[in-house]
């Protein structure tokens, strides 16, 4: 009944695809609500947690690309449910680690989690989706960075007040275990063909392939928008706590409730790709409204709605750029070269995350908003100068059965 249910091409599969990418991504955001349990830990201080929230990064930082190539061999399904089960072991360490050193262990390995699911669930997914569902299944995947922050914003902040915190680490490794019980009934693309009519998958033939620089800007101007993305999400809680006299559970609450509009950008940007709207074009419109946004949520004049109604319009913005650089992923990597691209986004991406961190809340601590303004107004830029400006001649996606999973 599950391999029924969960047929390949069909919206139930390509969903709970897409709830790995989700809950990997709340591992990153449960401990900014969090951070002042973890601070106080045995060896640990207040000026040290901006370094172990962005610790998760330093696996797909240095392997994230590396992965890809693992994963284009290995297979995606099999890639997917390893990760739910180191997802919940990990959970599960961080309950028995009394100090701040073990933590920041457990941090580091944790970072094995989204190194697979980031380059084996658009891999599957592009693989296994109807022709006519890719496209908005790869809207929809770019929509999981905001709904899985939100996620583990949610998780944390419910224990965030209490001395229980703890539990949110269990309740986080519950849904890895249901995501890894769940993924047996993830469909199988078709066979792949035998080995030695296979095309040879590795980061340097990704590097050498007449692909090589568009797979590349896009893998810069993922970085530079996830650095935008989780720089906001990181100073905006205590932002708001600060400046408006709410605690900070609450406002990360907040921050979580609102992070889920992002599927609004992530849709309407499917509407207008489909449409016949270029995505250079889109993209460019987005990053003049997105800057304009971006300069509300931290200028010292605005009230608590002008900062809302900018923190809606900043995570519009973003979930739609995101949706645009997912729409290019199958045009400028074939299907030999997919997860490779995808782990090359995702190595991208984990080293911004490194020091997205680190950055934003030493320049938060001075509390110069014109500093928070300028780094938002460049991001933007770059993001868009690094924008491909070519695809592939054949965007249409080879057979689902080029790709193992």
């Amino acid at each position: 009944m599950a391999d029924r249910f969960m047929k390949q091409g069909g919206w139930p599969s390509l969903i709970l695809i897409y709830l790995y990418g989700v809950v990997s991504a709340a591992s990153l955001t449960k401990a900014i609500p969090l951070q002042a349990h973890i601070a106080g830990l045995p060896g640990g201080r207040a000026s040290l947690v901006g370094l172990f929230i962005s610790l998760m990064a330093i696996l797909p930082a240095i392997f994230g690309t590396a992965s890809g190539a693992v994963i284009d061999h290995l297979g995606a399904r099999p890639g997917l449910i390893l990760a739910a089960l180191v997802g919940a072991l990990v959970n599960g360490l961080y309950c028995l680690a009394g100090s701040f050193m073990p933590f920041e262990v457990i941090r580091v390995a944790e970072g094995a989690v989204p190194l697979l699911v980031y380059a084996a669930a658009p891999s599957l997914m592009i693989a296994t989706a109807a022709p006519q569902r890719r496209s908005a299944a790869m809207a929809l995947w770019s929509s999981y960075t905001p709904v899985g922050t939100s996620l583990g914003l949610l998780i944390a902040a419910a224990f965030a007040t209490g001395k229980q915190w703890h539990q949110a680490y269990l309740v986080h490794g519950a849904i890895f275990v249901l995501l890894a019980i769940l993924g047996l009934a993830l469909p199988r693309p078709e066979a792949s063909p035998p080995a030695a009519a296979r095309p040879r998958r590795s980061v340097l033939a990704l590097l050498r392939s007449r692909e090589g620089i568009a797979p590349l800007r896009l893998a810069g101007s993922f970085g530079v928008l996830i650095l935008l993305g989780l720089g906001v999400s990181v100073v905006m809680p205590p932002s708001l706590s600060r400046h408006y006299g709410i605690s900070i559970g609450a406002a990360s609450s907040l921050l979580a409730v609102t992070n889920v509009v992002m599927i609004l950008g992530s849709t309407l940007s499917g509407v207008f790709l489909t449409r016949g709207v270029q995505p250079g074009t889109l993209f460019g419109v987005l990053a003049v409204v997105g800057t304009l946004a971006g300069c509300g949520l931290f200028a010292p004049w605005t009230q608590m709605g002008l900062t809302l109604a900018s923190l809606v319009a900043w995570v519009i913005c973003t979930g739609a750029a995101m949706a645009v650089l997912a729409s290019l992923l199958p045009k400028v990597a074939g299907a030999e070269h997919r997860a490779s691209t995808a782990g090359l986004l995702s190595q991208t991406g984990a080293l911004t995350t490194f020091v997205t961190a680190p950055l934003w809340l030493a320049v938060m601590a001075f509390d110069q908003w014109l500093a928070l303004a300028l780094i938002i107004l460049i991001g933007w830029g770059l993001s868009t100068v690094l924008l491909p400006a070519q695809t592939r001649a054949s965007s249409s996606p080879n057979p689902a059965g080029e790709s193992r999973a």
